[in-house]
């Protein structure tokens, strides 16, 4: 089966003190990236949902999917 990707639209509403926040983040990750605003989101929000989904499944339970 081959995966096709999709472009989907996010809003997304922070504080500045949070956004700041996630940009020190991303600089400690990937301190030589040049990144846009919706990248550090983005990837940041990808890490953590791995971190969710494996934390989860180590404690046994089954997710939705």
């Amino acid at each position: 089966m081959q995966s096709t990707k999709r472009t989907v639209q996010v809003n997304v509403k922070m504080s500045v003190e949070d956004f700041e926040l996630l940009k020190r983040a991303a600089t400690a990750l990937w301190p030589d990236a040049i990144l846009s605003n919706s990248g550090i989101i983005l990837g940041l929000a990808k890490i953590s949902a791995k971190d969710v989904i494996q934390k989860k499944n180590r404690k046994g339970r089954k997710l939705a999917q």
